[in-house]
């Protein structure tokens, strides 16, 4: 599993795995009815977000692109020490290591960016695996917002909002 930053040229892939993960996985708070992202939409979120201080990376297979992580850095002045970002992989190549190795090459590239001093998150409190591996990985839970996610079946989810301290 290789993994790079993204260009423009990957918005194809990343915008077929986001739909992808969007139909089949309860983990991701848009549905797809409610997703309406076009590759032109997502080349130009690929390339904004890099010039806002973010940055996007890709796991590739190979030649195949199975996973994105995109870290958004805050823009306001009293918050630009702070980004959050999200993950995606696709089915078959969940737990292998790839949202693992995307996310330490966030932590190492953010350790080289000028301000950034926390990275956030919000997971699904029934997203065990994801909760575990950020744990795993150092981040801590810094709050819970409690039935913040009701499910199409009436159930609800606590969003808890996790982060890494760099310094």
């Amino acid at each position: 599993m290789f993994i790079r930053e993204a260009t423009e040229k990957d918005a194809e892939c990343i915008l077929y795995i986001r739909k992808s993960i969007i139909s089949q996985n309860e983990f991701f708070l848009v549905t797809s009815e409610e997703f309406h992202v076009d590759i032109e939409m997502q080349k130009q979120r690929t390339i904004t977000n890099s010039q806002q201080g973010g940055v996007t990376f890709v796991a590739e297979d190979g030649e195949r692109i199975v996973g994105f992580l995109v870290f958004t850095r805050n823009s306001m002045k009293r918050l630009n020490h702070t980004g959050s970002f999200g993950i995606g992989i696709l089915d078959n190549y969940r737990n292998q290591g790839a949202g693992t190795k995307m996310l330490l090459q966030l932590i190492d590239w953010a350790k080289t960016q000028d301000g950034i001093e926390k990275i956030c998150l919000g997971v699904i409190s029934t997203n065990e695996r994801a909760i575990k591996v950020y744990g795993k990985i150092g981040f801590k839970e810094e709050g819970r917002e409690k039935q913040q996610i009701k499910f199409e079946n009436g159930q609800y989810a606590d969003n808890i909002i996790m982060a890494l301290h760099l310094q």
